[in-house]
């Protein structure tokens, strides 16, 4: 009577275990070329309000893509967000730096 408890038990945490962390989100993986990440970044950087008036520079190898510039630190937040959320993208180097104005002076 033990033994099938314990057997129950092990197999009701076995299953919870499997229900929870094969049910996490994870992005897909996609293949994509170099300069179709980086064309695609810097597209929806100007298509984002405040990013667009800042100067961004995007550079990608390996499906890295490398952020350059002075932004503001909510651009700068949002820029590594965009980043990260474009398709074949494996990881963002963030190396904009504060002080950028949000937009150019005139």
């Amino acid at each position: 009577m033990k033994a099938s408890r314990r057997t129950l038990a092990v197999m009701i945490a076995l299953a919870t275990t499997i229900a929870t962390t094969g049910c996490a989100a994870k992005q897909e993986v996609v293949l994509r070329d170099d300069s179709a990440i980086t064309k695609d970044v810097r597209d929806r950087l100007s298509a984002d309000p405040a990013a667009s008036k800042s100067t961004i520079t995007v550079d990608t190898k390996a499906g890295v893509v490398r952020l350059d510039g002075e932004v503001t630190e909510s651009v700068r937040a949002s820029a590594e967000r965009i980043a990260r959320d474009t398709p074949g993208v494996r990881s963002v180097d963030n190396h904009m730096r504060f002080g950028g104005s949000a937009a150019p002076a005139n």
